[in-house]
Order: C-alpha cells, then structure tokens, then sequence
C-alpha cells in the first residue's frame, strides 16, 4: 500500500435532540482526532456500485488505512483526508471494510 495523504476523524457520538422540536442537533463543535498516514484514491465523476439490496450507493472516495489503527471507524463518521498535494477534503463514512489483513478501507 503506498500511502498518499493522511486523516483525522469525528467518531459517530451520541445525539442531541432539540426538547422544543423533536430534531437531531448536529455535534459541529466536536474536535476532529488524530488519524495516520493513508490511501487516498478520487473517482471524479463518482464511482456507481449496485448494492445487495438492489439501490445503488455513488462515492467519491475510497481509502485504504494501515492495519494497525487503532481508532474506531463507523459508518457515519465524518473524515477529513489531507492529500500530499496538501488538498483538504472533508465526508461522511458510508461503508467500512475491516477484513483484509493488510488494510482497513472506507469509502463515502
């Protein structure tokens, strides 16, 4: 794996509701945590896959994560991704893959 960037992530916390509207209240304000070096791969115009349930899921980014992070990546979590270039990108986690030896990979 040859590694072209770096990330920091929001792990997926408890929600706040608003007691006068019933609705979710978006955490903003909680810091972004130390991630490490990473895999960066673009797919400009966004890649398609046709999920097992038939709907088809599109994704901009797919990343592949050394093994040995020991951090927790969920689905929902927002990435922010730094690439060598020094580019700035912030997503939503929409799949993880933790079963390869080698690497750990989320797309959104």
């Amino acid at each position: 794996m040859r590694t072209n960037g770096t990330f920091e992530y929001k792990p997926v916390g408890s929600v706040q509701t608003d007691p006068k509207t019933g609705f979710a209240i978006p955490n903003d304000k909680a810091p972004f945590l130390q991630g490490c070096e990473c895999q960066i791969d673009k797919s400009i115009p966004a890649k398609q896959v046709v999920g097992t349930d038939g709907q088809i899921y599109a994704y901009t980014y797919d990343v592949f994560i050394p093994k040995y992070f020991d951090g927790v990546l969920a689905i929902g979590c927002t990435v922010r991704i730094t690439s060598e270039d020094g580019g700035i990108d912030e997503f939503v986690v929409s799949g993880v893959d933790n079963m390869n030896r080698k690497y750990i990979e989320i797309w959104g």
